[in-house]
Formats: structure tokens, sequence, C-alpha cells
């Protein structure tokens, strides 16, 4: 009873953290909601809308959206799975899985918590993980294939790479070796006959293979120099511990979490390699004690803290819409929106949203509308030479409005992804009509 009433606390405190902290944000948190959403109304990703990434995430977060098509069956899910992860931690660290969580939760100076944010990166953690649990224990061999397999159809750009700790350890092992890449293949062969029957393989070729040039070279950023110096440090760490255990298998695993950071080195992507880089900490300080009520105190206070502030100072409040209850917005935010809505709802012409790319996602799951290649505009998730494709699109629209979004076309701070060369086509091309504050309406004949 101890032990169910214990994970059931930590599945409320892991659902009040996204409930809040994820619900403040657009950007990735809406869009991988979206990727899910859209295949629940029966769309084909690749064809029927864009996005950079193998569809496994997508396809699994989907579940509880059939099962009830809301945000909030996707909050649930994900505290799940955090807690499953948790449960996998806590038979690693035993008693000092607390002292990790004490650095995630009070996320200074980095903001470690989104690491508990759901889609595709935080799904590869949990798969490689799971990976680790079944190297520890000598698990089936082909089982460990599978989810090597299943990493790489969740980010293929990382997932790949989890290969080489089997070939590095096991090289002269083919029995072992077989077994895995039979595994391997099994996620990958079904994935691959998915491609072919729904005939987006192509799509999929230039989406998630020749257009990771165009987004490496329209996102690789360096230029926050705290970050870079904290991988560094990190990467030194872990290469220290590799040297002085190579036989432990767990470092080469989590040493290839470092590529989260590329091309975008952010405080969400980097947050992955410094979890990784606390686990091992954690797993090689000999800890015999860990104060369980001053942690758990500290934890509460700062949780409590962040309630307190957030609701007594801050502009943000709750708001239901439809698919999307308990939204966590500004006063300006919901102002803006109601005045877009009331726009699009009152004139007879189609639209087409082409504003920063989730706020488009957050639109159409709150309409109940399809997802479209208009709806995330962002720098490389069109495939190769991908301003010509939709330059096409947009030529082939007729008698729409289309809105653009002039405060991140005019935003000239580092690491804009919103597609501005696109923006400016389509205010050469379109007849401007008015504004509704940031949103700028243009007619297309």
């Amino acid at each position: 009873m101890k032990k169910i009433i214990k994970y059931v606390i930590i599945f409320l405190v892991f659902l009040y953290s996204i409930l809040i902290p994820y619900n403040i944000f657009f950007g990735d948190s809406i869009a991988n909601l979206g990727f899910s959403y859209a295949i629940t109304k029966g769309e084909i990703p690749y064809n029927d809308f864009n996005m950079i990434i193998p569809p496994f995430s997508p396809f699994f977060y989907s579940i509880p959206l059939l099962i009830y098509n809301s945000s909030i069956s996707f909050y649930i899910f994900q505290a799940i799975l955090l807690t499953a992860f948790f449960y996998l931690l806590e038979k690693q660290l035993d008693k000092k899985i607390y002292l990790l969580a004490l650095p995630i939760f009070f996320s200074f100076p980095i903001s470690l918590i989104s690491f508990l944010f759901p889609g595709y990166n935080f799904l590869l953690y949990l798969l490689i993980f799971l990976i680790l649990y079944l190297e520890k224990n000598q698990k089936s061999d082909l089982l460990i294939g599978i989810l090597i397999g299943l990493s790489i159809i969740t980010k293929h750009t990382i997932g790949f790479f989890l290969i080489l700790p089997s070939l590095i350890f096991y090289y002269k092992d083919y029995q072992k070796l077989s077994k895995r890449f039979a595994g391997i293949l099994i996620p990958i062969t079904i994935f691959f006959l998915y491609l072919l029957l729904t005939n987006s393989f192509m799509n999929f070729l230039n989406l998630c293979i020749f257009g990771i040039f165009d987004f490496a070279s329209s996102n690789t950023s360096n230029s926050n120099l705290y970050l870079l110096l904290v991988a560094i440090i990190c990467l030194g760490y872990i290469i220290y511990c590799i040297i002085k255990d190579y036989k432990n298998i767990t470092y080469y695993y989590l040493l290839i979490t470092i590529l989260y950071i590329y091309p975008l080195l952010d405080q969400y992507h980097i947050s992955y390699f410094i979890i990784s880089t606390l686990y091992i900490f954690f797993l090689r300080t000999n800890v015999k004690k860990v104060p369980i009520i001053p942690t758990l105190s500290i934890l509460i206070t700062i949780i409590g803290a962040w309630t307190y502030f957030t609701f007594h100072y801050g502009t943000f409040h709750f708001v239901n819409y439809q698919n999307y209850p308990l939204r966590y917005m500004a006063d300006s935010w919901e102002k803006n929106y109601n005045q877009l809505e009331e726009f699009i709802m009152e004139n007879d012409k189609d639209v087409v949203l082409f504003l920063l790319g989730t706020e488009n996602y957050f639109y159409k799951i709150t309409h109940n509308e399809k997802i479209t290649y208009f709806d995330l505009p962002n720098y490389g998730n069109y495939g190769y030479d991908g301003y010509h494709t939709m330059k096409e699109k947009i030529d082939n629209l007729h008698d729409v409005y289309i809105i653009i979004d002039i405060a991140g076309y005019q935003n000239i701070g580092k690491n804009q992804q919103y597609y501005k060369e696109l923006v400016k086509y389509i205010c050469d091309i379109g007849k401007y009509q008015k504004n509704i504050n940031q949103y700028f309406i243009y007619y297309k004949e």
C-alpha cells in the first residue's frame, strides 16, 4: 500500500509539473501534440503534413488521443511514462533518485524541467534507459535490438548511433550481434512497409533524410557560450568515466545523448545530456544515506513557491478550448487568439494560417481542423530546397486570406526558426488588408 501511495503521489507531481510549466510554452510542446492529433484525424505523415522525424513517437502518443481526444489525456499519458521512467531510475539509484530530482525541479541556472515534456525527445530517452536496464540484467538480445530499432524510428539522427555500443562490446560474439540486428530489423521493416503502403516513402526521404542538410544549416547554434561550456564539462566527465571503467556499457550509451544538442544548443536539448551526466554522477557516488524528509521538503518548497508566484503575480490563467482544456494562457495571448478567431469565423473566404508554427497547431487542434504543410513554417522543415517547394504551394492558393505573424517576421533574435523568406514572399505577392495586433492579413487572388 505504501508503494502504491508513493507512486500515485509521484504520478500527480509529474502531472502537475506538465500541466502548468509545459502549458505555458508554445514551441515543440504543442507541435508534438499536433503530430499525434493529425494522425487521429486520419492524416498521413509526410503526405498530408510535414515533420522531420520518423513517425513512431507521433503514433505512440496518439494512443491516448484515440481513447479520448484531448490534451488532458496526452498529459496523463506522459505522467504515466514519467512515473515508469522514475521507477527505472530508482532501480539503479535507489534513494539517490531524490537527489537527482532536486536540480530537475529547481531548474536553475539551466531549466532542466523541460526534459519532462512529452514528445519524441523524451520517448527516445526512455527507450535508451529501457535498453540500459536490459543490458544490466543481461536480458534478451532480440528485445534490446527491437528497442534500438524503435529508437531509430523515433529519432534517427541519434537512434542509429545506439548500435555502436553493441558493436564495440560484442564484435566477436556473432550470435549475440545477429540477434540484436534481427531485433533492429523488425520495427524498421514494419516502418518501411508502412511508408510503401501509404505511398509516403519519397516524402519521408525528402523531409527526414535530404532535408536534414537544410535543417542543420538553417538552425545550427553554438552562440550560447555558457551552454557550450556546460556541454564540454559534461562530455569531459563522461569520457573520464569511460576511461576509468571502460567495461561499463552504460557510459557508452549515455555518451551518445550528447547528440541531443545538435543542431540546436538550447536549454531544452542540452537538458537530456545534463541529466545523463547527473545520472552517471549519482550512480558512481557512494551515498549510503539520503535525507529523504529534508529532500522532499525542498522539492515541495520549490513546487509551492512556483505555484504561489505563478498564480499570485502572473497574468496567466486557465482557459478551456475544444480538445485543449486547461490551456494556461496570459491575458494578452487569449485576447489575440479571440480576435483572430473572430476574424476567421466572420469572413467568407478560406484562410491559411502562416503563423509561428505551433500557434497554427493550437488553432487547428482547438477547431478540430486538419493539419497542413502551412502549419509548421520553420526553417529546415520542408525538405531539400524547401523554399521553392512551399513557394509553389503558395502560388497554387487562390482567393484566400493568408495570415502572418509580423512580430515573428521582424524578430532578429538568434535561433529564430520562422521561415522569413516565405513570409516575405507572401507579403510581396499578397494584398495587405489589415492587422489584428501582430497578425497581418494578406489577400491572395
